[in-house]
């Protein structure tokens, strides 16, 4: 390619990217630290039940805040920012006093929040950049990273718990998310605006390689676009069905009847079918486009929820999980697409952060309050999940239809800023500016005749013919 830009290895960016994101990911297994701590503590359920939900609600901030200093101090010192705020979060709360459980809100809740989305956002966001011609695969293995590494970390910690304690757990894994989150951020850098990679065989008309040649909006420029409320209702409304039906999946086992450990197993299903499900369907995305995947991701997820409703079978359910994992978890993978062919590269991660109020308002407040009503007035889970299905056809519907912003070129950006010369303006020979240490004659050169004189600080003398003026 013409305008390829030399630039640092992008798989070594890459893989440093993922390093980070798969310890943010511990993120899904906090349940793991929390029961210990209490039990460690002698904390009743009731005085930290609502940590988890407090440190989902604290991504969002993390989100944006990561996203406004990507654009700003670049990826390294935003991603090291990161790790040092999610290492301390765990750091922190092994230090918490016995009789003061809600210090662990602040260590576990807040820390941790913004830690996660700090990491997150930074990590996805520098990744991607990277790839205009495999942006699709590159937020695939983004999201098996996150979305996957719970499943092989919370067994670990599990079994570190069960031998040295929940306190010097809670260290180990701070100092570790710290030494090796700065390690591999001190590598990351966000890409060169109009970045293409070199030997990108694209056609010259393809819409990939013409996107990487337009300018990026800012945050504030997408906010007042109608696609970002497309994005904002994506967001919000598609996760419905998983925060509805993924925690009822044991429940509704074992109300049919079955073991614990079958639905046991429907969970190690999940899991596993939730990282292939990221990493293929991101796969697809460079070939079908974002808009048809999310599509494709929308039927899966209807689909698991009907599966729950008239499963009459533990084969049912196990479908009802896998769906679900392909259908929910592959979304992911289509929101950094969507951003960044929308509004461009260098801002997205502050885009995603402000699109993500969405999540957190709709399915943090709305949502989960809504479905409660539901399943007490009626008794069964069947309403709730009838909502759940209408929330996600409504997201389909405004995700796959995103108006494309106007969008100037590069080029047009740069001639547009160029600085205009000014013309000197010409001194006024009929006036004279005083100064301190010279006299001069009021009026025109040769003609000493009444004038006034404009001084130093703006104000006007009105002077005798050859008067002499003193500053």
């Amino acid at each position: 390619m013409d305008n390829a830009i030399k630039t640092p290895n992008r798989t070594g960016i890459l893989v440093r990217a993922l390093i980070v994101l798969a310890m943010c990911g511990i993120v899904n297994s906090a349940a793991v630290f929390v029961s210990p701590m209490a039990k460690h503590f002698g904390w009743t359920t009731e005085a930290i039940a609502g940590v988890a939900t407090y440190m989902a609600f604290m991504q969002t901030p993390g989100h944006i805040l990561s996203g406004w200093l990507l654009g700003k101090i670049g990826a390294k010192k935003t991603l090291i920012l990161g790790c040092i705020l999610l290492g301390l979060a765990f750091l922190l709360s092994g230090m918490v006093p016995s009789g003061s459980p809600w210090m662990l809100y602040i260590t576990f809740s807040v820390l941790q929040g913004l830690g996660v989305g700090f990491t997150y956002t930074g990590s996805t966001y520098c990744a991607t950049g990277w790839y205009p011609d495999k942006r699709g695969f590159a937020s695939g293995l983004c999201m098996a990273f996150n979305g996957g590494s719970a499943t092989f970390l919370a067994p670990l910690i599990v079994k570190l718990i069960g031998s040295i304690g929940i306190i010097v757990t809670l260290y180990i894994v701070g100092g570790a998310i710290i030494v090796i989150g700065i390690c591999a951020a001190i590598g990351l850098k966000s890409a060169p605006v109009g970045y293409a990679p070199a030997g990108w065989k694209a056609k010259a008309d393809d819409p990939k390689l013409a996107a990487t040649q337009l300018e990026s909006l800012t945050p504030g420029q997408a906010f007042r676009t109608r696609g970002y409320w497309h994005l904002f209702l994506g967001y919000g409304l598609f996760p419905t069905m998983y925060i509805i039906c993924y925690p009822r999946f044991s429940v509704l086992i074992s109300d049919a009847g079955y073991s614990l450990n079958a639905a046991t197993i429907g969970v190690s299903i999940y899991s596993i079918c939730n990282v292939i499900g990221r990493f293929g369907m991101g796969a697809l995305i460079d070939k079908l486009g974002y808009r048809k995947v999310y599509t494709i991701c929308g039927i899966c997820s209807v689909a698991s929820s009907l599966c729950l409703m008239f499963a009459n079978s533990l084969a049912m359910f196990y479908i009802a999980y896998v769906l679900l994992a392909v259908g929910f978890g592959a979304t992911n993978c289509c929101h950094p697409v969507a951003v960044q062919e929308t509004y461009g590269s260098k801002y997205a991660g502050g885009i995603f952060g402000i699109c993500m109020l969405g999540y957190m308002i709709i399915c943090t407040f709305i949502s989960p309050k809504i479905s409660s009503a539901l399943v007490k007035a009626t008794g069964s889970y069947t309403a709730s999940m009838i909502y759940a299905i209408i929330a996600c056809i409504i997201a389909v519907i405004f995700y796959t239809t995103i108006p494309q912003p106007k969008r100037r070129t590069l080029a047009e950006v740069a001639a547009e800023e160029k600085p205009r010369r000014r013309r000197p303006r010409r001194p006024d020979p009929r006036s004279i500016i005083r100064t301190p240490s010279s006299p001069h004659v009021c009026g025109m050169a040769g003609f000493p005749f009444l004038r006034s004189c404009r001084t130093v600080s703006g104000e006007t003398d009105i002077n005798t013919k050859g008067s002499i003026l003193w500053a």
